[in-house]
Parts: C-alpha cells; structure tokens; sequence
C-alpha cells in the first residue's frame, strides 16, 4: 500500500473514508487524472490512514452507507463522473 501511495503523480489522490469530512462534491474542478484508494472491508488502519495524510491523499466521504468494497469502485466512479460532467 505504502509503495502505491508513494507513487509520484499529479492526479487529485483521494481516499475513501467513512469518517471524512469533505465530500465528492466538494473536489476542485477540472481535474484530469484521479487516484482512488479504496481500502478493504473493517477500512483501513489508524496508521494507514495516517500514512495516506502524509502522501497527501485527500478523505472522502461517500455517502453515509458503508458499502462493500466490491460496490464502492463503482458507486465511486460513478460519483466521479457526476462530478466531473463526465454523465449529463
């Protein structure tokens, strides 16, 4: 996990938080490339979190659901879309 979010790249890095404050609807627009870290059902670890925080991943709130990790990627995605235009 460490070595993905280490990774440089100039998207908008965001991780999916159930306790998160900010939500899709608030990310800066335009944006071109996105990171999604999604991590695995129970969430992540106190230190993977903060982990996350320190390569500059930004909490996301999803929505007020836990969702299963095989839903969320596409209930993300699609939030993403919304978004960014990018579905009507």
């Amino acid at each position: 996990l460490e070595a993905w979010c280490a990774e440089q790249d100039s998207g908008l890095k965001l991780n999916l938080h159930p306790r998160a404050h900010a939500s899709i609807n608030t990310l800066p627009l335009p944006v071109e490339r996105v990171r999604l870290l999604i991590g695995p059902e129970g969430g992540l670890s106190a230190d993977e979190i903060a982990m996350t925080a320190r390569y500059q991943f930004t909490d996301i709130l999803l929505g007020p659901r836990v969702l299963r990790t095989e839903t969320t990627a596409l209930t993300a995605i699609t939030a993403l879309q919304v978004r960014f235009g990018d579905l009507g």
